[in-house]
Formats: C-alpha cells, structure tokens, sequence
C-alpha cells in the first residue's frame, strides 16, 4: 500500500485530490496514515491530522519513533471531535469555517498544507443527510485549490446510502489495501 499511496501523492501533487478512505483494519489505518504523512513531508508539505482521541496517541508515537525533530514540525494535529462538533453536532457551515480558519495561515503564506481527516459524528436527526451535505460542499471548495486530502471513514458505521454519497463527492476511494480513481460517468 505503501507505493501506491506514494504514487498517488506524486500523481496529485499540482492538481489536488479529493480521497474517501473507507477503513477497516486500525492496524492498517495506522500504517497508511503514516505513510501518507511521509510522503507529504518527502514533498516538502505540511500535513494537518485530524483524529480521535483513541487513535492519536499511536499515530504521535509512530511519527517520534519514525521522523526526525525537523520533520514533526511540519505535522500538525487536531481533536477530530472538536473539529466536526465544534458547537455539539455536526454543522456543516461551522465546519467548513473551522476548516478554512485553519488553513488559512498556511494557504496565505504559501505553506503547501494536505490533511488527514478522520470524520466521525454523534448521533444526531439526518446526521448521514448533513455528512453528504458537508462532503459535497468541501468537495466543491477542493476544486478550486491543489489540496490534498484524505477523509477516513470507518466501514463499519457508513451505510450503502452514505457510501453513495462520498463516493460522489470524491476523487479517489480508497481501503486498507488498495486505491482507484473514482469515474462519475459510469
């Protein structure tokens, strides 16, 4: 997995990518996320990761045992809960201010920036309707720039409904093992 993450990074570096992650192993998780890491930094990219609680300690302990001091400077983390319910539920609209407020330093100062999401959500009324919403909107956002971004998602929790959705909202769909390019026109 680790080549064809590499190989992708490269192939998107000057067009951006829009990539729906479907996990599930966390084992794999893991690892792909470091490997995706590493090959942002290899580029000379900063990488924004956010994440859970329960996986972000690993993920910290594998970027100290693995990259340099130099290299941990350019990785940066958020609470993916505090990221996606920032005001106790999943809104769309404060979200994708929270996302352009973060970015914004890097984006202004010419910092290349891609970033690592791992988006999870409460239970909530037409929470998978506001997830596709939000999905689609960033997508929409994302065409405009040459960001590159991952968003995880664990299979267990995405209904067929859902999966429909990001798949629409993406340019890539990825699982532990393999990546494809997504075609709309089929």
């Amino acid at each position: 997995m680790q080549k064809k993450i590499q190989d992708l990074i490269s192939s998107v570096k000057d067009t951006g990518a829009h990539i729906f992650y479907s996990f599930n192993d966390e084992g794999k998780y893991v690892d792909n996320l470091i490997v995706y890491l590493t090959a942002a930094i290899g580029l000379g990219n900063h990488v924004m990761i956010i994440e859970n609680d329960r996986i972000l300690p690993l993920v910290q302990k594998r970027i100290k045992s693995e990259l340099t001091e130099e290299q941990q400077k350019m990785i940066h983390t958020i609470n993916n809960y505090d990221f996606y319910c920032y005001r106790g539920n999943f809104n769309k609209k404060t979200i994708l201010s929270y996302l352009d407020n973060m970015l914004a330093p890097f984006l202004e100062n010419n910092i290349p920036v891609q970033t690592w999401a791992h988006v999870e959500w409460r239970d909530q009324e037409d929470i998978f309707q506001n997830i596709g919403n939000y999905e689609k909107e960033a997508n929409q956002i994302l065409q405009s720039t040459t960001l590159i971004t991952i968003c995880g998602y664990d299979a267990n929790r995405v209904p067929e409904s859902l999966k429909d959705i990001l798949m629409d909202s993406h340019d890539y769909y990825m699982t532990d093992d393999t990546i494809q390019q997504i075609d709309r026109n089929s």
